[in-house]
């Protein structure tokens, strides 16, 4: 009988091993791909523009909250190639990215400018009063860009040319992706929260992820969010969390992250390491 205990015991032991390790097999991971030259400045966001095939990436080159004239928008190809090092320059110092139709939409301190893709001009700029530093932008389908004003707490909305002013009070907005019936909001008290355009209520995810900085849709209702310090963790849509990437021992940075699907590769901004660096996420 003792010896049938043991047999038995043994094999439930062997059972939740191979379970575990199928569970390990299954998880979603991030394979390493290939990084830019560093010769990219003070990297913050990176977006994908499909129809060229091609991916922007805002060079801030110079501190997040000084204004300097010197910041400028690169251009790089999907082998790492740094396609055009400064494809628009002579801005104060770009961060966060959203493309509509033929537009790119390019958060720079208290502006949002408006970059037509084809003649490669800015053609608008949109002023955001009571902001200092707007942060990430993201763009719903009908066209209507949302932004956080991170020192200030707010989260804005441009709509036709007319600004409106969504939510105040804030604390510490910074990555935003919208949804159909909302928008995802990365906050400085490591909570991503979600608010909704018809109730106009927040409500938590997720919380315990520090800095958050990009959000990303993986395509299946989970997403991507990457911290500031180095990290990306893979949530849920039920709020469950998953680190993926944890490259804050070799102090590489994690800033506005973007997803192409249809290549299953994530794109980080190494901001201080000025270089751009690309993944392969596995699910």
């Amino acid at each position: 009988m003792k010896i049938l205990r043991w047999s038995f015991f043994i094999g439930m032991i062997s059972i939740a091993v191979c379970a575990q390790k199928e569970s390990n097999i299954n998880a979603p991971k991030l394979t390493f791909l290939w990084e830019t030259k560093a010769m990219l400045n003070d990297l913050e966001s990176v977006i994908y523009n499909e129809k060229e095939k091609m991916l922007y990436v805002t060079n801030i080159n110079g501190h997040w909250l000084k204004p300097n004239g010197k910041g400028f928008i690169s251009k790089v190809n999907l082998n790492g190639e740094i396609a055009k090092h400064k494809w628009i320059d002579n801005i104060d110092g770009p961060t966060g990215t959203a493309i509509y139709k033929d537009r790119l939409f390019v958060a720079d301190f208290d502006t949002v400018l408006e970059i037509d893709l084809h003649t490669e001009r800015i053609v608008k700029k949109h002023k955001i009063d009571e902001t200092e530093r707007i942060n990430d932008l993201c763009v719903t389908s009908e066209g209507t860009v949302f932004g956080s004003g991170t020192k200030s707490g707010m989260l804005f909305a441009i709509h036709d040319g007319k600004i409106s002013i969504v939510q105040k009070d804030l604390e510490w907005p910074n990555g935003v992706l919208c949804k159909e019936d909302g928008v995802l909001i990365g906050l400085g008290d490591a909570t991503i929260r979600s608010y909704n355009f018809k109730t106009k209520n927040i409500e938590i995810l997720t919380k315990g992820i520090s800095n958050p900085d990009g959000i990303v849709a993986v395509g299946n209702g989970d997403y991507l969010v990457s911290s500031w310090e180095g990290m990306i963790h893979y949530v849920t849509k039920n709020g469950d969390k998953t680190l993926l990437l944890d490259t804050r021992k070799e102090k590489v940075n994690a800033a506005d992250i973007t997803y192409i699907p249809s290549l299953q590769m994530v794109l980080v901004p190494a901001m201080l390491q000025h270089k751009l660096m690309a993944y392969k996420l596995v699910l």
